[in-house]
């Protein structure tokens, strides 16, 4: 109860009121604005994001297939068809080439590869080669239909002809300047080795042994020539085959100059080559032992021809897959070398063939000013580079002296006529098809 005090007033008990706790206010985000739905969008360019992987390995199965092919079907024809398959390699070196430089370049953001290569023009390279069809087909005749001139309907009409094998003559093309330049630098070597070879076997026939040493000084200079010219073609291939002239093949300070720059890898390469070149020489030499069926006596000069050609066509497939994975490590080597070339200012752009320099011109990967090196990698460089490159220039020549040391060996076993001294399959024509003239005549040895 409360109780009255002197004062008259009246003293109430303290009221336990609930506390007062302000409400929540939540604030409400406001609603984005609905994004539209994209609407005629261009298609994803790019093939290694458009394409399945099934579509992929059908499209690189089917090359392969075609590939074996043409390296090995039925000898002589093989070592034409091979041409081809030489022009079609040096192609896909082109393109690999090309793509690490586009993916070296800020220009891989304003468009896909496919744009940068029809931006080039029809001719233009292409990421995965064919061997018959004609590349661009469509695009091409749409540049043709421009032109209004009478000559211009002849020559939709022949492009229209040739469409089924456009892309067969292009290899045969690429394959035939290929293969000629490699031959201006192989072919001294070569054909006074089959001097050597033929004086040596004629001079122990008739036994004038005082001249014998005709015979010896010709292989060794032969041989010389030889290595000399293996040391700088793999090289000299690869720039070639992404410049796409074959003067570029001949360009021998860049090409001198693109080794140095990669030189132990190129090492690695030269090694590649011999030991594949070796691993290769297995069948032919097999060739040699009785117990091989078409060496048997009630065997018939025809049924030896296709025996023989079975043989060298399974060993084919084995052969193509590793100049596929020897040209893609060449295509490595050189366009990393080109690049660090061209960007250090080793190789200036002007020296470049006409294609590379309107490449690179376009990419926009060569820097104004010359990257420079520091003072103590020059230093470095100075004492250590000289050193180093005289030795993997002596590991180099020891590689291919080896090479040419295991072919007189196998030649003085299975002798081929002058097939294996003029031509060596993993560095011209990519044929192993060693087949004897005397069975493609049907005739008994």
């Amino acid at each position: 109860m409360s109780n009255s005090n002197e004062t008259g007033i009246q003293n109430l008990p303290a009221m336990n009121l609930p506390q007062v706790v302000d409400p929540v206010v939540m604030a409400v985000a406001p609603t984005p604005p609905p994004i539209p739905e994209p609407t005629n969008l261009p298609p994803v360019r790019d093939r290694r994001i458009r394409e399945s992987a099934l579509h992929t390995l059908a499209a690189w199965t089917a090359r392969f297939i075609v590939g074996v092919f043409m390296i090995c079907n039925f000898f002589p024809l093989s070592f034409i068809t091979a041409i081809a398959a030489f022009g079609w390699l040096q192609r896909r070196m082109q393109a690999l080439s090309l793509r690490a430089w586009w993916e070296a370049s800020p220009r891989r953001q304003d468009s896909s590869f496919e744009d940068f290569l029809d931006d080039l023009g029809p001719n233009a390279p292409v990421e995965r080669p064919r061997w018959f069809l004609r590349e661009r087909f469509a695009k091409h005749l749409g540049e043709i239909s421009r032109g209004n001139s009478f000559g211009s309907f002849f020559v939709a009409i022949w492009d229209v002809v040739t469409l089924p094998i456009h892309s067969l003559l292009v290899n045969f093309k690429v394959g035939l300047s290929g293969l000629f330049a490699t031959s201006m630098l192989t072919g001294w070597g070569g054909m006074i080795m089959l001097f050597s070879w033929y004086f040596g076997w004629l001079n122990s026939f008739h036994k004038g042994y005082e001249d014998a040493f005709l015979g010896l000084l010709a292989a060794l200079f032969g041989s010389s020539l030889l290595i000399l010219a293996l040391i700088y073609v793999p090289m000299a291939q690869a720039h070639q085959a992404a410049a796409g002239e074959v003067a570029a093949f001949f360009q021998f300070r860049v090409v001198v100059r693109l080794i140095l720059t990669r030189f132990t890898a190129y090492a690695f390469l030269t090694g590649s080559l011999a030991l594949t070149a070796l691993v290769f020489e297995i069948p032919r030499l097999v060739t040699l032992n009785e117990n091989f069926i078409p060496n048997h006596k009630g065997v018939s000069p025809q049924a030896a021809y296709f025996m023989l050609q079975a043989w060298w066509f399974g060993w084919s497939i084995f052969f193509f897959a590793a100049l596929l994975i020897l040209r893609t490590i060449s295509a490595a080597i050189y366009r990393s070398a080109m690049l660090k070339a061209v960007r250090n200012g080793t190789i200036a752009i002007d020296e470049l063939p006409t294609n590379l320099h309107v490449w690179f011109a376009k990419l926009a990967i060569v820097p104004e000013t010359p990257i420079a090196r520091s003072l103590i990698g020059a230093m470095l460089h100075a004492t250590i580079g000289l050193k180093y490159r005289v030795f993997l220039f002596s590991v180099v020549g020891l590689i291919w002296l080896l090479f040419v040391m295991r072919f007189y060996f196998g030649y003085f076993l299975v002798f081929n006529e002058y097939r294996g001294i003029l031509n060596h399959p993993v560095i011209q024509v990519p044929c192993i098809d060693w087949t004897p003239w005397h069975l493609v005549r049907g005739e008994e040895e």
